[in-house]
């Protein structure tokens, strides 16, 4: 039973980011001036657009690998860098006055799931890491 609730709570915390990717690159692909509008969104959060390419390569390799449970360790340390790049930005935002200290809060709660993941692989269910006998 621990090992299904593993794969869940892998499983629902890789959702996050593979979801949300593929909902952008939807926007990007099917909206003229999607990319130039993703990347503005970048910029309004303080993140310069050069992240965009970054930031959907993460999103969605890591979501995957995480999803799969392939080299689960490091996708988890990966994204939790990633949600607490995250959380330092809603962070400054919510000092600036925005209304988004919930998000910051958020993205901390996620790096806490993530480096949980990451320092227990073995617990996280099924996936390839345990099919092919690694971590």
């Amino acid at each position: 039973m621990t090992k299904h609730i593993g794969l869940i709570a892998r499983i629902l915390l890789a959702q996050i980011f593979f979801i949300s990717i593929l909902f952008i690159l939807n926007n990007i692909i099917s909206t003229p001036g999607g990319y130039g509008m993703y990347q503005d969104m970048l910029g309004a959060r303080g993140l310069p657009g050069i992240m965009a390419p970054l930031s959907i390569l993460v999103q969605f390799l890591g979501g995957l690998a995480l999803i799969l449970g392939f080299k689960t360790r490091i996708a988890a340390y990966i994204l939790a860098a990633y949600s607490f790049l995250w959380a330092a930005v809603y962070f400054m935002n919510a000092m600036q006055g925005q209304p988004v200290l919930i998000m910051s809060l958020l993205y901390i709660a996620i790096t806490g799931g993530l480096l949980l993941v990451g320092a227990h692989p073995e617990n996280t269910g099924c996936g390839l890491d345990q099919k092919m006998g690694k971590k």
